[in-house]
């Protein structure tokens, strides 16, 4: 009997069959691209990183001092000035404050340094100042609106009229009319404090605002006679007095809304002359102090606020028996 002995090394596939191959050699050729490739990556990131450098540097330059990026000898002067506004300063009032030099060009101009000088009286809240090339600057404004008059005199100066705004910014105010600056309440029982060249802000007047704005709406006629509008009592009480042409002495309170107040008012009046109507306790309470024999012309209204030190407050009243020394 024959016996079959596998060999456990003979190949069972030709896929077991060993198959030594060498690995084709790159050529030259191909080791050039390769190299090129790699360099056009390279340079690709460089590049991108100068341009990065580049962008960071200009933008740093554009920012503190903007006269770097361009020459003088290099940039057209000054040749236009675009100036809007929401109120009443002119092209006249923008160009003398900011007081341009002849000659300048655009790329010369201190930007954040106009700013301070249209925003350093007041009237101006915002300001935005824009370059356009070549050679405009514009200029857009957004003015506070007067909301009171305040008579001040400091020390033996001539006393003059001062306005206040719905935020508290106190300012000397240019190109409103006269006729309606005549239409403002004075401002009493408030200290003028000097702040950086003006004022400090007052406090209270977004409450005024509020109440000249509700009357102005609701009753028109009883806010032509409101004469001073004081804020003595609004620290410690909060509440607005209010001095008109036919009540010397109108308290308002901040507890009810202004219009429910003015209604009250109104309604008082109809029923007869008062001496004091008290409108801040709330309610349908309001107490009223009838008129006095006293005939209105007897009666000296209340005092204007005066900056502190001047040692003088003044009525709103063109007779000089009207001003009495503190």
């Amino acid at each position: 009997m024959s016996q079959f002995i596998a060999n456990p090394s003979a190949p069972r596939s030709w896929r077991d069959l060993p198959q030594p191959v060498t690995p084709r050699a790159m050529s030259r050729e191909g080791r050039k691209r390769l190299v090129l490739a790699i360099g056009n990556v390279v340079g690709l990131v460089l590049l991108l990183g100068a341009t990065g450098w580049g962008l960071y540097e200009i933008r740093a330059a554009w920012e503190t001092n903007p006269a770097r990026l361009i020459a003088p000898a290099d940039s057209a002067p000054l040749r236009g000035l675009a100036v809007h506004t929401d109120g009443v300063l002119d092209r006249a009032w923008v160009e003398t404050a900011l007081a341009l030099p002849a000659g300048a060009s655009l790329m010369q101009l201190d930007l954040p340094q106009l700013q301070q000088r249209l925003l350093a009286g007041g009237q101006v809240r915002t300001a935005v100042l824009t370059r356009r090339y070549p050679d405009q600057l514009a200029v857009a404004l957004q003015e506070r609106s007067p909301v009171v008059r305040l008579l001040a005199q400091a020390g033996d100066g001539a006393p003059r009229t001062l306005l206040a705004a719905r935020d508290g910014v106190v300012y000397s105010g240019n190109g409103y009319a006269p006729e309606h600056l005549a239409t403002l309440p004075f401002l009493d029982g408030v200290r003028l404090v000097p702040a950086g060249g003006g004022f400090a802000p007052l406090a209270g007047l977004d409450a005024v605002a509020l109440l000249l704005d509700t009357a102005r709406d609701a009753a028109p006629e009883l806010l032509r006679g409101f004469r001073v509008v004081s804020l003595a009592r609004f620290a410690a009480d909060r509440v607005i007095v209010v001095q008109s042409a036919d009540v010397p002495e109108i308290v308002f309170g901040l507890r009810d809304d202004f219009a429910v107040q003015l209604a009250h008012l109104a309604s008082v009046l109809q029923r007869g002359p008062a001496k004091s109507v008290n409108l801040a306790v709330g309610g349908n309470q309001v107490p009223v102090v009838p008129e006095d024999p006293l005939p209105a012309a007897g009666r000296a209204p209340a005092p204007l606020a005066a900056p502190p030190g001047s040692g003088r407050v003044f009525f709103p009243s063109p007779n000089p028996s009207n001003q009495r020394d503190i």
